[in-house]
């Protein structure tokens, strides 16, 4: 099939135009090394930057009081849990316990989150006022699977709080429990006195 000069030029310039007839950009093995390891490199740089000059954060502290009632002896937890009686002094073991929680600030707390044993949690959408006080049933506490806490099977040996405070900031505070008495963490005593060298 014979072409006219016409078409054969049409086909060298469409030639002339396609991406597959140009040369195509290399990169060398030397090349790519140095983008992978600047790829690397540089995050890494900006977040220990980040850590050196931004100033550390900490939690505000609460002002609260967590004290827990109806608990059992000690002594009902030296035996094995399936030993243990259901019922102590006519009431149900399982349904015993309350946490009490008394917010000794003058600021109302909101967005309530507290937690015993660091693994049973509940949220409480009410706010609790400025100087009141708040009870809540340990049973009434859950973990991730659903399952309630029970005295009879966890003897209760922490307790923490988060709130948020009305400058929006959150605070939190956290105690353990020794033979069902409150004490104070070593990280809430830092805690506090890092608010006391503030002021």
């Amino acid at each position: 099939m014979n072409r006219t000069s016409a078409e054969i030029e049409t086909v060298k310039i469409a030639n002339q135009d396609s991406s597959i007839a140009k040369p195509m950009a290399t990169l060398s093995p030397g090349a790519l090394r140095y983008i992978l390891a600047a790829m690397c490199i540089v995050p890494v740089a900006i977040i220990l930057a980040l850590f050196a000059y931004m100033p550390p954060v900490y939690e505000g502290l609460l002002e609260v009081k967590i004290t827990a009632t109806g608990l059992p002896p000690a002594t009902f937890y030296e035996a094995d849990y399936y030993k243990r009686p259901e019922q102590l002094n006519g009431q149900s073991v399982a349904d015993s316990g309350t946490l009490v929680v008394e917010n000794l600030s003058d600021q109302d707390w909101t967005h309530l989150n507290i937690q015993v044993n660091k693994h049973y949690q509940i949220i409480d959408k009410e706010p609790i006022k400025a100087h009141s006080t708040r009870v809540f049933d340990l049973n009434r506490f859950l973990n991730r699977t659903g399952a309630r806490f029970s005295l009879r099977y966890n003897e209760l040996s922490h307790a923490r709080i988060y709130a948020r405070r009305p400058t929006r900031d959150r605070a939190t505070y956290a105690c353990e429990f020794k033979n069902g008495e409150p004490v104070e963490l070593q990280e809430t005593i830092q805690a506090r006195e890092r608010a006391a060298a503030k002021q």
